[in-house]
């Protein structure tokens, strides 16, 4: 059985995120703002990922609790590449040229039903220059 997406939000970033180094690459912004279930679906967790394209494996960044802050997760926990915000920002410093990454937000939801489904976006940072 296929069903529609139980989890929406509101905006989420251009994908392709196009980034011109030296010109938009000190800080890039990825937001998905006001992420919200359907009545009866309650979000449990909020998670970033990153992943290159072609691969399979990802690489988790962040992490958080509906209703807590992100957690950074090793080797992130400096801020220095990456800062985890509310509202299911992911804010992105200093890219390079070889920083072309999937970034994935995955948020679990427990359905009206019970069960524990997940919901996955997608955007691709295109780095130029």
């Amino acid at each position: 059985m296929i069903s529609e997406s139980a989890i929406v939000c509101q905006a989420k970033p251009d994908d392709p995120q196009i980034v011109v180094f030296g010109v938009n690459s000190s800080v890039v912004s990825l937001n998905w703002k006001t992420c919200s279930g359907n009545a009866g679906e309650t979000i449990r967790t909020f998670s970033f990922f990153r992943q290159r394209p072609g691969n399979i494996d990802t690489e988790q960044i962040a992490s958080r609790h509906a209703n807590e802050g992100f957690t950074m997760i090793d080797p992130f926990k400096d801020k220095k590449k990456y800062d985890a915000r509310l509202n299911q920002e992911l804010r992105i410093f200093n890219i390079e040229k070889d920083d072309e990454y999937i970034y994935i937000l995955e948020i679990d939801y427990r359905s009206s039903d019970g069960a524990i489904q997940k919901e996955v976006f997608r955007v691709t940072v295109d780095v130029k220059g």
